[in-house]
């Protein structure tokens, strides 16, 4: 029972700061996704430390730092109004903030980080240099890219959207958990995760897409039809589940329980992030079908006429 309160005690906490941090502002926004990045490279560097050489954790946090801070600036909306003309200097910042590239991010920043950890390992003297080159690209490709890519959801699609993906992860997590510990008895991936089991994914899918049905009827929500909120529930719950599976696999491969212990009766962040990680690079897919699909409706209503 206590074990049960220190559990939902911490959920909460960790659920009203994170919908206060993407609601508040911009800057609440990156805050916490700076949290989040840092707190889970560092924990990832940290489970991994004996199953690797000469270890770059520092180097490889502080570069993705300053790759997620030049990915945030890219996507966020460009200033309004007229260069400040009091200042050059000022001025000059101003227009080049306008003339930014958001793609610039994952086209040049991503490989220029990867060739960099290359370049990394010429100092370290390290006897598998590529052992720990593929640890420190695994972490970075696992980490620091959703969250650049969240940026991308985050100003193009707005701070209550990002909510809506967080829920229905959430959603998903907790239904499979109450379904698999009440009616749980065959093994969905029992070499990897033994507790879960298919009767907990067959709950978590009905009570997700459920959800999901009614978020129209919300307004913070209606930016899609319930039709469309159910297929982007659909794929967060297969993509939650493999992000899930894939975290069991690396605490598996390195005999631990938790990837760290920041909130009580949950883990560390990698714990609580696995599956959103996994999530955002195939929700924006999604989104881009969805669109594409809207565009078509469109033409052939027009055509039609």
């Amino acid at each position: 029972m206590k074990t049960l309160l220190v559990r939902s005690a911490s959920g909460i906490v960790f659920v009203a700061l994170m919908l206060g941090a993407i609601l508040w502002n911009q800057y609440s926004f990156l805050a916490l996704m700076l949290l989040v990045l840092i707190g889970t490279l560092s924990e990832y560097f940290n489970i991994t430390s004996g199953a690797r050489g000469t270890s770059a954790k520092w180097f490889v946090i502080v570069v993705s730092v300053i790759i997620y801070l030049k990915s945030f600036l890219l996507d966020s909306l460009p200033a309004s109004g007229n260069p400040n003309m009091n200042s050059m200097f000022i001025a000059f910042l101003q227009g080049l903030l306008r003339l930014r590239d958001a793609n610039l991010g994952l086209n040049a920043l991503v490989p220029c980080a990867v060739f960099i950890l290359f370049g990394y390992e010429l100092f370290t003297k390290n006897e598998k240099p590529f052992v720990n080159i593929g640890w420190n690209i695994t972490g970075m490709m696992w980490i620091l890219v959703p969250l650049m890519l969240t940026n991308k959801l985050y100003f193009e699609r707005g701070g209550f959207f990002l909510v809506a993906i967080f829920a229905l992860i959430w959603i998903y997590d907790s239904a499979s958990y109450a379904s698999g510990s009440l009616l749980g008895k065959h093994k969905l991936f029992e070499r990897i995760s033994p507790k879960k089991t298919i009767e907990g994914m067959i709950g978590g899918i009905f009570f997700t897409l459920g959800f999901a049905f009614f978020f129209k009827r919300c307004p913070e929500f209606n930016m899609y039809s319930s039709a469309e909120w159910m297929v982007i529930a659909f794929v967060i719950i297969i993509a939650a589940t493999f992000g899930d599976l894939v975290e069991s696999l690396l605490k598996r491969s390195l005999n631990i329980k938790d990837s760290g212990s920041i909130m009580p009766g949950h883990g560390g962040f990698l714990d609580r992030f696995d599956a959103y990680f996994f999530t955002v690079p195939f929700v924006l897919i999604t989104l881009w079908m969805i669109d594409q699909l809207r565009s078509m409706m469109l033409i052939y209503d027009y055509l039609s006429k």
